[in-house]
């Protein structure tokens, strides 16, 4: 029988001292899914060659299913920003016009708030959506969502006003626990030096998806019948169909844990977990721990992690509600705008795959990929600021530069992935991550004026410039901060040798400031 006695641990804050009790395999209450299995197999032992073979199977098998849900996922929330140029706003009366200075002036606030609700939406469900998460399969939940959402795009075509698009898109915010999820379930199946690739093929799914997104809409406001006069509906009936076929495929084949995976055999679903002892950050625990969850509060690298989060949602959001309005402002037409913002999505998709593989080779170099990723982005800002209008090739360049910042999205995921220890812990986590995206999300296009389009959304541009300022300063803190905790729980080892070497610790449920054994990945 395993027995780990926690009664003697040292105190070492910055990290939190265990709880002074006894755990052993005997009494399971609260502890990983995945122990009893880890424990059934202590003593087996595998080839490199057979654990190849079952990271293969699981790379071919959840890759794809994270992946679908996230194009289908992302096409579908990106595409309110393009059914505003083709009818949407106009049937759905979401302006004003008013008489500034002598001249008609376009009041776009009804819209705005119509693309911000979402967001407050996604804050309002996070904790309760995600607590539910824990406790039933994350596999089935992230399914259910995916044909949730493509249920409410199917109903944005019956909305008549701004009361009602308002109530829709409120409860579409639900579907942003999807992000979450998908990094949930990731740390499920790869060890955390595996997961900045799959982290970054998955997430690129988000480019990809504004790519066919942006694909569908053009391919819908050319589709006549029913829906001739109000163009934009047909992107909404292609999309949430879709989202539909979507959710039902990986509700079907998309597995709970390792430890009920279909495709793999008894054998091999016990080296699926074994190998992930390493990581120290469990797989899969039913009880929450109102403790841990408590614990997340007071850990700084929340703090840090949420200035990023913000950023990246204020200035995604921003840019996929008022995209089209910006390449518009540039002095082309509404369908030449939509081809001419292809590139902009291919630009991300390029620089998440990158990020992904920079990540695999270089595993705990995260944080500096992520300001790499980020400068660049700063200089497009700053073109789109201060070019003239006239100068399309420049403010094209521009545009197509600034999202370059998509690729410290894969780091960020990736070190939410590998530095978060404990069920419940991560559950808060991951929720107050998405709250603060929401937030962002709903920031954002209120940046951007639609009065300020002649001049290339100036308040928009310097609000971006300064959150990715502050985003590189937290990263730079979050640096010092592991490398600090990592040094201390080292010489505190040295100093005792012998605490938590137990590999079974693993899943013992334990946070990663509870368990001296975890090292942050920076």
């Amino acid at each position: 029988m395993t027995e780990i006695d926690y009664s003697e641990t040292p105190d070492i804050e910055p990290c939190e001292k265990p709880s002074q009790t006894k755990v052993t395999a005997a009494h399971r209450s609260g502890l990983d899914d995945a122990l009893q299995m880890a424990l059934d197999g202590q003593d087996e032992s595998w080839t490199k060659e057979e654990e190849r073979r079952v990271l293969w199977k699981i790379d071919l098998t959840i890759v794809p299913l994270l992946f679908l849900g996230t194009v289908i996922g992302y096409a579908d929330s990106q595409a309110y920003g393009f059914a505003a140029l083709f009818g949407l706003v106009q049937d759905l009366e979401l302006f004003t016009l008013s008489v500034v200075n002598g001249q008609l002036a376009l009041d776009t606030t009804k819209y705005q708030l119509s693309a911000g609700i979402t967001s407050l939406g996604g804050a309002a469900g996070q904790y309760l959506l995600l607590f539910l998460a824990q406790l039933l399969p994350a596999g089935i939940v992230y399914g259910v969502m995916l044909v949730y959402a493509g249920l409410l795009a199917l109903l944005t075509v019956i909305c008549h006003n701004f009361s009602q698009i308002m109530a829709l898109r409120f409860f579409y915010g639900f579907t942003q626990i999807q992000q979450p999820l998908a990094i949930i379930i990731t740390v499920m199946w790869w060890k955390t030096r595996e997961q900045p690739l799959r982290l970054g093929i998955v997430i690129a799914g988000n480019a990809l998806g504004s790519l066919i997104g942006n694909g569908v809409d053009f391919g819908a406001i050319n589709l006549s019948g029913q829906f001739s006069n109000s163009r934009w509906k047909w992107i909404y009936i292609i999309l949430g169909s879709c989202g539909l076929c979507a959710g039902i495929i990986i509700i079907l084949f998309l597995p709970a844990t390792p430890m009920k995976a279909w495709f793999l055999t008894p054998r091999e679903r016990r080296i699926a977990v074994r190998r992930l002892m390493s990581n120290n950050t469990g797989i899969h625990t039913r009880k929450f721990k109102f403790r841990q969850a408590i614990s997340a509060f007071l850990d700084p690298q929340l703090y840090a992690l949420c200035v990023f989060t913000f950023t990246f949602a204020f200035s995604n959001v921003a840019v996929s509600s008022f995209g089209g309005f910006l390449v518009t402002s540039f002095g082309y037409s509404e369908t030449r705008a939509l081809v001419l913002a292809l590139p902009a999505s291919a630009v991300a998709v390029v620089c998440i795959i990158a990020a992904g593989m920079i990540g695999n080779r270089f595993p705990n170099h995260r944080i500096i990929v992520a300001i790499v990723f980020i400068l660049p982005s700063m200089v497009g800002n700053i073109m789109l600021w201060k070019t003239r209008l006239d100068s399309k090739a420049a403010l094209l360049g521009g545009l197509y530069i600034s999202t370059t910042f998509y690729g410290s999205l894969v780091q960020h995921y990736s070190l939410l992935a590998a530095n978060v220890a404990g069920h419940s812990k991560k559950t808060a986590v991951m929720a107050t991550i998405t709250i603060m995206a929401a937030l962002g999300g709903f920031s954002g296009p209120w940046a951007y004026k639609g009065d300020q389009s002649a001049e290339g959304y100036p308040d928009g541009q310097i609000a971006t410039l300064s959150l990715f300022c502050a985003s590189i300063l937290a990263y730079i803190i979050l640096w010092v901060y592991y490398s600090h905790c990592n040094k201390k729980r080292t010489a505190l080892l040295r100093e005792q040798p012998g605490v938590f070497e137990d590999p079974m610790i693993a899943f013992m449920d334990l946070t990663d400031r509870e368990n001296l054994a975890f090292r942050y990945t920076l």
